[in-house]
């Protein structure tokens, strides 16, 4: 992307002696990137299977999206301007094409209500699989994962509502799973100096909340996140209300192997030994 800044450096994976010790996890050739195993496959189709159920009853459809996103929707979206350290291009001879690699699941919702008038609130569940540079080493802070949300179109306080209620409701549900979460405010990475005002303002505003677990020891990252983005994407796609005005939207993200690290940390590398209670509520 012309302007952008220079690649950021990559994230480290598990060592290859750690990542074969684990029936979970296998080497990656690439840092940042996890392989996974057999089992690990099954545990993240139960995962989806136990969200999709725990969301239920009121969203419209649930869609797999793809790992490319349209760069036009990155622009409109904001995404390109704010995160540009983030984003990666797709490209042919070295020539960029009109892809970008799928940041986050929800990019791919907000087109499909595009100059829409909603009657009520609209819901939406989507699982993709998305791409960040990301520039740490942390275990959990992976380039190539898998993302699961849900997005909520409506009103202001019909977005607010159902935010606090899904932050909650995933907030129990880890605790089922044995994964004891903490609830805290946060705000995205937004590139450079114009980037830390908005940062501080979402903060200010407790417009993103996580749900922090333990990964690796010593070690907390967020495998939920819940963000209420006011009227930017409506206004973005030209989405509104019956009164309107532009529609406000929510989303909730789960990032799948980062929750998959947060269980292997809490109950071992081998599901089959998890306690009972765990396997029972991802009916494994």
């Amino acid at each position: 992307m012309t302007g952008s800044p220079p690649p950021a450096e990559a994230a480290a994976s598990p060592s290859p002696a750690q990542a074969a010790a684990s029936p979970l996890l296998a080497p990656a050739a690439a840092p940042g990137v996890l392989l996974t195993a057999e089992a690990a496959e099954e545990v993240l189709a139960a995962v989806v299977l136990a969200l999709r159920r725990l969301c239920a009853g009121e969203a419209e459809r649930h869609l797999r999206a793809p790992p490319v996103l349209g760069a036009a929707v990155a622009e409109r979206a904001g995404y390109a301007a704010s995160f540009p350290h983030l984003l990666a291009g797709v490209s042919q001879g070295g020539t960029a094409t009109d892809l970008v690699l799928t940041p986050a699941a929800c990019y791919h919702v907000y087109p499909l209500y595009e100059g829409r008038v909603l009657a009520g609130p609209a819901e939406l569940s989507v699982l993709a699989d998305c791409y960040r540079q990301e520039a740490t080493a942390e275990p959990g802070r992976l380039r190539s994962f898998r993302m699961f949300e849900t997005v909520r179109l409506g009103a202001p306080e019909q977005c607010v509502t159902w935010r606090d209620d899904r932050l909650d409701r995933l907030a129990r549900w880890l605790g089922t799973l044995g994964v004891p979460a903490e609830a805290r405010p946060a705000n995205d990475p937004f590139w450079g100096r114009p980037g830390r005002l908005l940062a501080a303002a979402q903060r200010a505003d407790g417009l993103k909340w996580e749900l922090a677990a333990g990964v690796a020891a010593g070690l907390r990252q967020a495998v939920v996140s819940v963000n209420y983005h006011k009227e930017h994407f409506g206004a973005a796609f030209g989405i509104r209300t019956s009164d309107g005005a532009p529609a406000h939207t929510a989303c909730l993200g789960v990032g799948l192997e980062r929750l998959l690290l947060a269980l292997h940390h809490a109950h071992g590398p081998a599901p089959e030994r998890w306690p009972a209670p765990v396997r029972a509520a991802l009916a494994l």
